[in-house]
């Protein structure tokens, strides 16, 4: 939702297409690694279906203490990630492939570094109570009311939000696609 909120602000018309792809770690997979992966065989997928399109796919991971977390829609999860973070800092990769009909490939990664505030039991049940959390790489969204958590980001906010748009809009503009 968040990404399709950023192409409608860059005006780009756009179909949602969810491929079915496996986006589990191979051992010792880096996160950086795991999200050119993923976000490439997104793009592959989707580039099967439409053939002769625009193809924008990403991935977003958060890493931190060795651990990967990924989505979840489960609330117990949740709330063991929110207090894995609580306190800490993390790190947000996305991935993004850009396939053009002309065949040429394009991939971009960034990192953003985010440190929470010590969040109260009190505090994650109350945000656990607004569904926000649902589908969410590491259980909040930053757009969101999880932005509340955020002591301190450096690097790229829409990369954490799952769509690097600088590097998108760099990159049509660039590639005159836009």
């Amino acid at each position: 939702m968040a990404r399709q909120e950023i192409l409608k602000k860059l005006n780009i018309p756009f179909k949602v297409y969810e491929p079915n792809v496996d986006e589990t770690p191979t051992d010792k997979e880096t996160p950086q690694n795991l999200v050119k992966r993923i976000s490439l065989l997104k793009a592959e997928e989707a580039n099967k279906k439409y053939k002769n399109h625009l193809i924008i796919a990403a991935d977003t991971i958060l890493y931190t203490r060795k651990k990967f977390f990924h989505k979840t829609d489960n609330k117990g999860q949740a709330k063991k990630n929110l207090k894995l973070l609580s306190g800490r800092r993390h790190t947000i990769f996305t991935g993004l492939t850009v396939l053009h009909k002309t065949h040429n490939k394009f991939f971009y990664l960034t990192k953003t570094k985010i440190k929470f505030k010590v969040l109260s039991d009190n505090e994650i049940k109350k945000y656990l109570t607004l569904d926000e959390w649902k589908n969410k790489t590491g259980s909040y969204a930053i757009q969101g009311y999880g932005s509340f958590f955020i002591n301190y980001i450096s690097g790229s906010y829409s990369g954490a939000v799952g769509l690097p748009v600088e590097k998108l809009y760099y990159l049509l503009k660039d590639k005159k696609i836009l």
